[in-house]
Protein backbone atom coordinates (compact mmCIF):
# COMPACT_ATOMS: atom_id res chain seq x y z
CA UNK A 1 0.00 0.00 0.00
CA UNK A 2 1.41 3.36 -1.04
CA UNK A 3 -0.66 6.48 -0.44
CA UNK A 4 -0.07 10.19 -0.75
CA UNK A 5 -1.05 12.36 2.19
CA UNK A 6 -4.23 13.38 0.33
CA UNK A 7 -5.14 9.74 -0.28
CA UNK A 8 -4.42 8.88 3.35
CA UNK A 9 -6.60 11.78 4.52
CA UNK A 10 -9.42 10.65 2.27
CA UNK A 11 -9.17 7.07 3.49
CA UNK A 12 -9.15 8.15 7.15
CA UNK A 13 -11.85 10.78 6.55
CA UNK A 14 -9.68 13.48 8.12
CA UNK A 15 -8.49 16.85 6.85
CA UNK A 16 -4.92 16.92 5.56
CA UNK A 17 -4.14 19.63 8.12
CA UNK A 18 -5.08 17.19 10.91
CA UNK A 19 -2.58 14.64 9.59
CA UNK A 20 0.10 17.32 9.50
CA UNK A 21 -0.68 18.21 13.11
CA UNK A 22 -0.45 14.53 14.06
CA UNK A 23 3.04 14.58 12.54
CA UNK A 24 3.98 17.67 14.52
CA UNK A 25 2.78 16.06 17.75
CA UNK A 26 4.54 12.79 16.87
CA UNK A 27 1.28 10.85 16.90
CA UNK A 28 1.84 9.64 13.34
CA UNK A 29 5.14 8.16 12.06
CA UNK A 30 6.83 10.06 9.21
CA UNK A 31 6.24 8.77 5.67
CA UNK A 32 8.80 7.06 3.51
CA UNK A 33 10.37 9.37 0.96
CA UNK A 34 10.12 8.87 -2.79
CA UNK A 35 12.22 11.81 -3.89
CA UNK A 36 10.25 14.83 -2.69
CA UNK A 37 7.04 12.86 -2.17
CA UNK A 38 6.03 11.33 1.15
CA UNK A 39 4.52 7.85 0.82
CA UNK A 40 2.25 6.35 3.48
CA UNK A 41 1.47 2.69 4.03
CA UNK A 42 -0.63 0.24 6.01
CA UNK A 43 1.03 1.16 9.33
CA UNK A 44 -0.18 4.74 8.94
CA UNK A 45 -3.74 3.62 8.17
CA UNK A 46 -3.69 1.35 11.23
CA UNK A 47 -2.23 4.11 13.43
CA UNK A 48 -4.99 6.54 12.42
CA UNK A 49 -7.65 3.90 13.09
CA UNK A 50 -6.14 3.30 16.54
CA UNK A 51 -6.08 7.03 17.33
CA UNK A 52 -9.73 7.33 16.32
CA UNK A 53 -10.68 4.31 18.44
CA UNK A 54 -8.90 5.68 21.49
CA UNK A 55 -10.59 9.07 21.05
CA UNK A 56 -14.00 7.37 20.94
CA UNK A 57 -13.14 5.61 24.20
CA UNK A 58 -12.48 8.88 25.96
CA UNK A 59 -8.73 9.35 25.56
CA UNK A 60 -7.41 12.86 25.06
CA UNK A 61 -4.68 13.56 22.53
CA UNK A 62 -2.23 13.84 25.43
CA UNK A 63 -3.21 10.38 26.69
CA UNK A 64 -2.97 8.91 23.19
CA UNK A 65 0.47 10.45 22.75
CA UNK A 66 1.69 8.84 25.98
CA UNK A 67 0.25 5.44 25.02
CA UNK A 68 1.75 5.50 21.53
CA UNK A 69 5.12 6.61 22.89
CA UNK A 70 5.12 3.64 25.27
CA UNK A 71 4.05 1.34 22.45
CA UNK A 72 6.75 2.62 20.10
CA UNK A 73 9.29 2.08 22.90
CA UNK A 74 8.38 -1.60 23.02
CA UNK A 75 5.39 -1.71 25.37
CA UNK A 76 2.58 -4.14 24.64
CA UNK A 77 -0.48 -2.09 23.72
CA UNK A 78 -2.97 -4.65 25.03
CA UNK A 79 -1.23 -4.53 28.41
CA UNK A 80 -1.12 -0.74 28.34
CA UNK A 81 -4.82 -0.54 27.57
CA UNK A 82 -5.92 -3.36 29.85
CA UNK A 83 -8.55 -5.48 28.10
CA UNK A 84 -8.66 -4.07 24.59
CA UNK A 85 -12.20 -5.19 23.74
CA UNK A 86 -14.27 -4.00 26.67
CA UNK A 87 -16.11 -0.83 27.68
CA UNK A 88 -13.49 -0.12 30.39
CA UNK A 89 -10.47 -0.58 28.13
CA UNK A 90 -8.62 2.51 29.42
CA UNK A 91 -8.44 0.73 32.77
CA UNK A 92 -5.44 -1.46 33.66
CA UNK A 93 -5.47 -5.21 34.06
CA UNK A 94 -4.37 -6.11 37.63
CA UNK A 95 -1.04 -7.94 37.80
CA UNK A 96 -0.65 -11.20 39.77
CA UNK A 97 2.98 -11.45 40.78
CA UNK A 98 5.13 -13.67 42.98
CA UNK A 99 7.33 -12.43 45.81
CA UNK A 100 10.42 -13.26 43.75
CA UNK A 101 9.14 -11.38 40.69
CA UNK A 102 8.24 -8.45 42.90
CA UNK A 103 11.75 -8.33 44.32
CA UNK A 104 13.17 -8.40 40.79
CA UNK A 105 11.20 -5.25 39.98
CA UNK A 106 11.70 -3.56 43.35
CA UNK A 107 14.94 -4.81 44.97
CA UNK A 108 14.40 -2.54 47.99
CA UNK A 109 11.03 -4.17 48.74
CA UNK A 110 12.22 -6.33 51.64
CA UNK A 111 9.95 -8.40 53.85
CA UNK A 112 9.75 -5.47 56.27
CA UNK A 113 8.60 -3.15 53.47
CA UNK A 114 5.74 -5.37 52.33
CA UNK A 115 3.43 -4.06 55.07
CA UNK A 116 3.91 -0.38 54.17
CA UNK A 117 3.45 -1.21 50.47
CA UNK A 118 0.15 -2.93 51.25
CA UNK A 119 -0.95 -0.06 53.51
CA UNK A 120 -0.13 2.45 50.74
CA UNK A 121 -2.41 0.60 48.32
CA UNK A 122 0.33 -0.59 45.99
CA UNK A 123 -0.05 -4.31 46.76
CA UNK A 124 -2.73 -6.71 47.94
CA UNK A 125 -1.71 -10.14 49.38
CA UNK A 126 -3.06 -13.02 47.29
CA UNK A 127 -2.23 -16.30 48.99
CA UNK A 128 1.13 -17.14 50.52
CA UNK A 129 3.38 -16.44 47.55
CA UNK A 130 1.47 -14.01 45.39
CA UNK A 131 0.40 -10.39 45.39
CA UNK A 132 -2.08 -8.48 43.27
CA UNK A 133 -0.92 -5.14 41.90
CA UNK A 134 -4.06 -3.20 41.02
CA UNK A 135 -2.07 -0.65 39.03
CA UNK A 136 1.02 -1.99 37.25
CA UNK A 137 1.64 1.62 36.20
CA UNK A 138 2.08 2.67 39.83
CA UNK A 139 4.44 -0.25 40.41
CA UNK A 140 6.51 1.00 37.47
CA UNK A 141 6.36 4.52 38.93
CA UNK A 142 7.82 3.31 42.23
CA UNK A 143 10.55 1.38 40.38
CA UNK A 144 11.41 4.48 38.34
CA UNK A 145 11.63 6.53 41.51
CA UNK A 146 13.99 4.04 43.09
CA UNK A 147 16.25 4.03 40.05
CA UNK A 148 16.30 7.83 40.20
CA UNK A 149 17.52 7.69 43.80
CA UNK A 150 14.28 8.25 45.70
CA UNK A 151 14.04 6.04 48.83
CA UNK A 152 11.34 3.37 48.72
CA UNK A 153 9.64 4.93 51.75
CA UNK A 154 9.36 8.23 49.90
CA UNK A 155 7.78 6.60 46.86
CA UNK A 156 5.32 4.69 49.05
CA UNK A 157 4.34 8.01 50.65
CA UNK A 158 3.49 9.29 47.17
CA UNK A 159 1.37 6.20 46.45
CA UNK A 160 -0.41 6.51 49.81
CA UNK A 161 -1.23 10.17 49.12
CA UNK A 162 -2.57 9.28 45.69
CA UNK A 163 -4.69 6.31 46.78
CA UNK A 164 -5.94 8.16 49.86
CA UNK A 165 -7.05 11.15 47.82
CA UNK A 166 -8.74 8.95 45.24
CA UNK A 167 -10.48 7.05 48.04
CA UNK A 168 -11.98 10.28 49.34
CA UNK A 169 -13.09 11.23 45.84
CA UNK A 170 -14.63 7.77 45.32
CA UNK A 171 -16.66 8.11 48.54
CA UNK A 172 -18.05 11.48 47.44
CA UNK A 173 -18.94 10.21 43.98
CA UNK A 174 -20.62 7.13 45.46
CA UNK A 175 -22.80 9.35 47.64
CA UNK A 176 -23.90 11.41 44.63
CA UNK A 177 -24.70 8.27 42.63
CA UNK A 178 -26.69 6.66 45.45
CA UNK A 179 -28.50 9.86 46.44
CA UNK A 180 -29.31 11.28 43.02
CA UNK A 181 -28.37 9.20 39.98
CA UNK A 182 -29.45 5.67 40.93
CA UNK A 183 -32.94 6.60 42.26
CA UNK A 184 -33.66 8.65 39.15
CA UNK A 185 -32.65 5.84 36.79
CA UNK A 186 -34.34 3.17 38.90
CA UNK A 187 -37.61 5.03 38.50
CA UNK A 188 -37.46 4.44 34.74
CA UNK A 189 -37.27 0.67 35.24
CA UNK A 190 -34.37 0.43 32.77
CA UNK A 191 -31.59 -1.51 34.53
CA UNK A 192 -29.29 -1.30 31.50
CA UNK A 193 -29.29 2.50 31.63
CA UNK A 194 -27.51 2.55 35.01
CA UNK A 195 -24.89 0.07 33.81
CA UNK A 196 -24.31 2.08 30.65
CA UNK A 197 -23.89 5.30 32.62
CA UNK A 198 -21.45 3.73 35.09
CA UNK A 199 -19.38 2.30 32.25
CA UNK A 200 -19.21 5.68 30.56
CA UNK A 201 -18.36 7.48 33.81
CA UNK A 202 -15.62 4.98 34.54
CA UNK A 203 -13.88 5.85 31.27
CA UNK A 204 -14.43 9.58 31.70
CA UNK A 205 -13.14 9.58 35.28
CA UNK A 206 -10.04 7.61 34.31
CA UNK A 207 -9.13 10.02 31.54
CA UNK A 208 -10.20 13.18 33.32
CA UNK A 209 -8.28 12.36 36.48
CA UNK A 210 -5.14 11.53 34.50
CA UNK A 211 -5.34 14.72 32.42
CA UNK A 212 -5.86 17.09 35.34
CA UNK A 213 -3.24 15.39 37.51
CA UNK A 214 -0.67 15.58 34.71
CA UNK A 215 -1.33 19.29 34.13
CA UNK A 216 -1.24 20.16 37.81
CA UNK A 217 1.92 18.16 38.42
CA UNK A 218 3.64 20.05 35.62
CA UNK A 219 2.47 23.39 36.99
CA UNK A 220 3.54 22.46 40.53
CA UNK A 221 6.99 21.39 39.32
CA UNK A 222 7.51 24.67 37.52
CA UNK A 223 6.30 26.70 40.49
CA UNK A 224 8.55 24.90 42.96
CA UNK A 225 11.56 24.96 40.62
CA UNK A 226 11.28 28.68 39.87
CA UNK A 227 14.73 30.15 40.54
CA UNK A 228 16.28 26.71 40.98
CA UNK A 229 19.39 25.90 38.87
CA UNK A 230 17.51 23.06 37.15
CA UNK A 231 14.44 25.21 36.53
CA UNK A 232 15.16 25.93 32.87
CA UNK A 233 15.96 22.30 32.11
CA UNK A 234 12.76 21.26 33.83
CA UNK A 235 10.71 23.82 31.92
CA UNK A 236 12.16 22.63 28.61
CA UNK A 237 11.47 18.97 29.47
CA UNK A 238 7.87 19.67 30.47
CA UNK A 239 7.31 21.66 27.31
CA UNK A 240 8.60 18.78 25.17
CA UNK A 241 6.32 16.17 26.76
CA UNK A 242 3.18 18.31 26.89
CA UNK A 243 0.60 17.81 24.17
CA UNK A 244 0.92 21.40 22.97
CA UNK A 245 -2.37 21.46 21.08
CA UNK A 246 -6.09 22.04 21.33
CA UNK A 247 -8.93 20.56 19.30
CA UNK A 248 -12.37 21.97 18.55
CA UNK A 249 -15.68 20.12 18.34
CA UNK A 250 -15.13 19.47 14.63
CA UNK A 251 -11.87 17.67 15.33
CA UNK A 252 -9.63 20.44 14.00
CA UNK A 253 -6.29 20.46 15.85
CA UNK A 254 -4.42 23.68 16.55
CA UNK A 255 -0.82 23.22 17.53
CA UNK A 256 0.69 25.67 19.98
CA UNK A 257 3.59 26.06 22.35
CA UNK A 258 3.71 28.43 25.29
Amino acid sequence: MELTIDELASRAQLPVRTLREYHTMRLLPPPERRGRIGVYGAQHVERLALIARLQRRGYSLAGIKDLLSAWDAGGDLTTLLGVDSGPAAPDETPLRITRAELRDRLPALTAAAIGPAVAAGLLLPHGDEYFLVRSPALLALVADGQRAGVPLAGMLDVIATLTGGLGTLADELAEHILDHVAPSLAATGDADQLQSLLQRWRVLLLQGTASILADRMGAALLAKADGDPVGEQLRAAIDRISIGATTDTAGTIRHHRT
